[in-house]
């Protein structure tokens, strides 16, 4: 289990409690090494997927020294996650902010500013060395870091639930 397969689990918990969960999720295709070889966006709200990256062959849009990306599927699901925002979720899943949108300003990075806008929990997935990065980008929103690991994967989707929603009133 990894990071996405703990914020799926984190939105179907979220679901089971009657909250309304929204946002993306990156799951991977790996090759025969084991390694990603692409990458698809997942919409928690109703599953509709399509392809935004991949190794062997040009989307036509930001490229990294490893993957290029899809520009028009960027963009839908900006518009996806900023309709989620505006009609009102009580949990946004963003599956990651990575080196594209806080180095290069690409990617998902439009989106970085709308976050502090809702009524709404958070929930963002970033590599360890971009936390920082990403605190300077969103300094009113509070951090508390988890990291997945192979130990506490399993337990770890009910403990991120419990935290998030111990204290959560969105007026219901």
């Amino acid at each position: 289990m990894g990071k996405t397969t703990v914020c799926r689990r984190v939105a179907e918990l979220a679901r089971g409690l009657g909250w309304d969960p929204a946002g993306v999720l990156a799951p991977a295709l790996l090759g025969k090494d084991g390694l990603p070889v692409a990458y698809h966006v997942l919409m928690v709200s109703d599953g509709e997927q399509r392809l935004l990256a991949r190794t062997d062959g040009d989307l036509g849009g930001p490229r990294t020294s490893r993957y290029s990306f899809d520009a028009d599927v960027f963009s839908w699901v900006i518009g996806r996650l900023r309709a989620a925002i505006s009609q009102g979720c009580d949990l946004l899943i963003v599956d990651e902010i990575g080196p594209l949108e806080l180095e290069q300003g690409m990617g998902l990075a439009p989106i970085l500013s709308d976050l502090s806008e809702g009524n709404f929990l958070l929930l963002l997935v970033v590599r360890p060395e971009l936390v920082g990065q990403l605190q300077k980008r969103l300094p009113d929103i509070p951090f508390r870091t988890v990291t997945v690991t192979q130990e506490n994967c399993q337990a770890l989707p009910d403990a991120i639930v419990k935290e998030l929603f111990a204290d959560y009133d969105p007026g219901r």
